[in-house]
């Protein structure tokens, strides 16, 4: 690979496996300029042994076109944060909020297509338009957003952790904030809050489970693409006010990360520890022939009081009516595999979903706010 613009900062080696080359470094953002909306943005490189580099950027871009803004004029409003997260679940940041730069001002000789970028993600030789670059890496840390409908809504890294050698992230994925969506967003959330300041345990985690995984209950359905970060942390902070603290997605998140420390290789050992500890398996055993459900506590059989182990709420299955709708469909249907479909859906869709939720659950509450 041709030579590029190498960025001396003191190095502050860690350890661990991989030397990171970063130091930490604070700088407030660059006020947002007109015609512009925020964006967060997220995506990761998974590592040897259970390892993994979190790379998070927010800040603002342009609303015109790329064509219309070549020379990225506010991309200097954009910060960048790095975390390590260690086999044992242990976090250490390495970036907080550093500033991230236009890369034809960083680098302006520089043939941009030679940075191993994928696909769409790569730039042109003389063309650096959303390209970006961060003073604080020693060897090379570079952005490129890709636009969909003239917002950015893709992203990805290259990270050089020794001359010559990089990293490379998945494509991640960006939210945008807007007026529209918030207002949105606040019509959904009217309904749970209501149920959560009546005390209604039941109806707010239905409400709760229509919200972020519409399929997992009977209720009407909620569009997927208000499924945002906003969305999460009000949810999260609705059930910690109402339970003072006691119930919530944040809560559930702590205990995730605990079993996930105690069994990094072993995602359904961890699965089970974090069910074991928010009281969601079977005390004993049902009394009646039940060859659907399993030591998971199916929706009836849920503690909806304060009196609920810490975390218990709301719930991360499917609710009982929707595992029926499987089991026993219309006479009209013919199935011969419903009941292996509802033993699915009831029991191992815990072992995918938990994993996926906690890890959205994460993004969404270590974004920033503005």
């Amino acid at each position: 690979m041709p030579k590029l613009r190498i960025l001396k900062p003191i190095l502050k080696p860690l350890s661990c496996a991989l030397t990171i080359a970063l130091v930490t470094t604070t700088m407030p953002p660059v006020a947002a300029q007109t015609n512009s909306y925020h964006i967060n943005c997220q995506t990761m490189i998974s590592l040897s042994q259970g390892a993994r580099l979190t790379y998070r950027i927010s800040g603002s871009l342009p609303e015109t076109t790329a064509a219309e803004t070549p020379q990225n004029p506010i991309g200097t409003s954009m910060t960048l944060t790095v975390q390590w997260r260690d086999q044992n679940g242990r976090v250490q940041t390495l970036l907080n909020g550093s500033l991230l730069r236009n890369y034809e001002q960083l680098a302006p000789d520089a043939d941009y297509s030679q940075l191993p970028f994928e696909g769409t993600f790569r730039g042109q030789p003389n063309n650096g338009d959303r390209l970006y670059g961060t003073p604080a890496s020693v060897h090379g840390l570079y952005v490129s957003l890709r636009s969909t409908s003239r917002q950015a809504q893709q992203m990805q890294i290259v990270h050089y952790v020794r001359p010559n050698e990089y990293v490379r992230s998945t494509i991640g994925t960006c939210q945008t904030e807007n007026d529209d969506l918030d207002a949105a967003i606040d019509e959904q959330l009217a309904v749970l809050q209501e149920q959560l300041q009546a005390g209604d345990w039941a109806a707010a985690d239905r409400e709760t489970r229509r919200l972020l995984a519409p399929e997992s209950a009977l209720l009407p359905p909620f569009d997927p693409a208000l499924v945002q970060p906003e969305l999460i942390r009000a949810v999260d902070q609705m059930w910690l006010t109402a339970s003072n603290r006691r119930f919530g997605l944040s809560v559930q998140l702590r205990f995730w990360q605990e079993a996930l420390a105690a069994h990094p290789n072993n995602r359904e050992a961890a699965v089970n520890v974090f069910r074991d500890r928010v009281g969601w398996k079977l005390a004993s055993p049902r009394t009646g022939v039940d060859f659907i459900s399993s030591d998971w506590l199916n929706e009836s059989e849920l503690t909806y009081s304060l009196q609920a182990p810490e975390g218990h709420l709301p719930w991360a299955g499917v609710s009982d009516e929707v595992v029926r709708s499987v089991a026993v469909p219309p006479p009209e249907v013919h199935c011969g595999s419903c009941t292996v479909d509802a033993m699915q859906l009831r029991n191992e869709r815990f072992y995918t979903y938990i994993p996926q939720l906690m890890e959205r659950v994460e993004s969404s509450l270590s974004l920033p706010t503005y």
